[in-house]
């Protein structure tokens, strides 16, 4: 995808091909490599806003419920001591769905992209793999199977694509029932994601495209063009403090 074609917010449809790499668990393989780019990936700790965050996800979610209450910062508080990224959003985000701040959907892109990019600044092995990927490769996340509303926001959808994957899950299996769980976990992983070229990937596709904004600016040495206006309008409380922004 050409730099200048990159638009948050705006729906995409990509020609599925091996130019497009889908990601959507923690140990993806794709052409080779362990594509660890989902928010939810832990090993890549990175400090902000004068905490050290053990993911992504966990700052993310943060910002849901980021307004000066003091039934925020327990929320708040809550996700940072879940085992993950994963269980803060399951344990912690959904029970509390209805406290979310009334705003969020008007500074979510802008505040995932400062999210991701404290990542890079902040975790070099994570700054390696980003700019490790192409520059010519398509990031998408793959939501085909998500059931959630924001599905078709951050990701995109392949039916066909996910059609054929599971199928060849499925002869894999049958083929290789000798294989220990890990094994065959592994093989259907690197099998599977071989298969690129079916259908075609439609959705806003945000974190995708976040992440080569990110991969862009670092391999250009700049950084993204984050609304800082916009988040600092926001008011964004973090654990009891303000959230300060260039």
């Amino acid at each position: 995808m050409n730099r200048q074609e990159i638009v948050l917010g705006r729906v995409e449809c990509y020609e599925a091909s091996p130019k497009v790499w889908s990601f959507k668990k923690v140990d993806d393989i794709v052409h080779g490599m362990n594509l660890r780019l989902s928010n939810m990936v832990g090993g890549f700790p990175f400090e902000c806003q004068d905490t050290v965050w053990k993911d992504s996800e966990r700052l993310y979610l943060c910002g849901e419920f980021s307004n000066n209450t003091e039934e925020h910062r327990q929320i708040q508080e809550k996700l940072c001591s879940a085992k993950s990224g994963y269980a803060a959003k399951r344990w912690v985000k959904t029970p509390n769905k209805r406290a979310v701040r009334e705003d969020f959907a008007t500074f979510r892109l802008d505040w995932m992209l400062y999210c991701v990019w404290q990542k890079c600044l902040g975790n070099k092995d994570f700054r390696e793999l980003l700019t490790s990927i192409p520059e010519e490769v398509t990031l998408v996340e793959n939501t085909t199977t998500d059931n959630q509303g924001t599905a078709d926001i951050w990701g995109c959808r392949n039916k066909a694509l996910v059609a054929e994957r599971k199928r060849l899950t499925e002869e894999i299996t049958r083929q290789n029932a000798h294989l220990g769980k890990k094994e065959l976990e592994r093989l259907v992983n690197i099998e599977t994601n071989k298969v690129d070229s079916i259908g075609q990937w439609q959705g806003q596709n945000n974190i995708g495209k976040i992440l080569m904004i990110c991969r862009n600016a670092l391999l250009a040495g700049a950084a993204p063009m984050v609304d800082y206006y916009l988040l600092k309008r926001a008011e964004i409380y973090i654990l009891g403090k303000k959230a300060l922004f260039p």
